[in-house]
């Protein structure tokens, strides 16, 4: 059975970069493009992982993760939540289950697969994973 993904993030571009690439790995990708979609995606099924932007539009990365610790979902689905730079400082105090990576952009895909399948596995980063600079020729940066 594949794993099951949902992406929320406001960029609608980038989320079709996303779904094919997971798409392509073997993964049921859902795309959510504001706080909104995400909580009604939530509602009809619970992705095994959640890629959230923290700056997503109307409800917010902050509203989804209170909705989801409101409904005792962090069993059941871990959050990869993304941000920019210079708000995750912000966000890091905050990281708390269901969140299991904070993800500072810029970031390459590959490195999102390798947190996604962590988030799958049930393994926990307790540092960010960041890019490494000598890798950047085979794949792009988003963020």
């Amino acid at each position: 059975m594949k794993p099951t993904l949902l992406i929320a993030d406001g960029d609608a571009e980038l989320c079709d970069i996303y779904h094919r690439f997971f798409a392509e790995r073997g993964y049921e990708v859902e795309t959510a493009l504001d706080g909104l979609d995400c909580l009604t995606k939530l509602r009809r099924t619970m992705p095994a992982v959640l890629v959230l932007d923290h700056e997503l539009h109307w409800g917010g990365g902050d509203g989804v993760l209170a909705w989801l610790r409101e409904q005792r979902a962090p069993s059941r689905v871990r959050v990869v939540l993304t941000t920019t730079e210079s708000d995750s400082a912000n966000v890091a105090t905050d990281i708390r289950p269901p969140v299991v990576t904070l993800l500072p952009k810029p970031f390459t895909l590959t490195t999102l697969l390798e947190n996604v399948r962590a988030a799958v596995a049930g393994k926990e980063h307790k540092e960010s994973l960041y890019l490494d600079q000598d890798n950047l020729c085979s794949e792009f940066l988003i963020g």
